[in-house]
């Protein structure tokens, strides 16, 4: 039987109730700086920082270098690309 008091998919939150993590600092490979190792993002509403690795093994990479801007980036926005 079906319930026709409450929709079948009801939201569980609401939109104003996500966490959303803003990019704060990369880790680079010292050796090629263009590959990003991992992400450091800090979450708008708790300030609660979370580092998330992108290495093959999804954890800490054993040498990196921590920036908090992203100079190559940078200049490709400014060209439009």
């Amino acid at each position: 039987m079906t319930s026709t008091e409450t929709p079948a998919l009801a939201r569980a939150t609401l939109p104003s109730e996500f966490d959303i993590g803003t990019p704060v600092e990369w880790m680079l490979d010292p050796d090629r700086r263009e590959t990003i190792l991992g992400v450091t993002y800090e979450f708008s509403q708790t300030g609660e920082r979370k580092t998330v690795w992108y290495t093959p093994n999804k954890r800490r990479a054993k040498n990196a270098l921590v920036v908090i801007e992203l100079p190559f980036l940078q200049s490709r926005s400014r060209l439009g690309g």
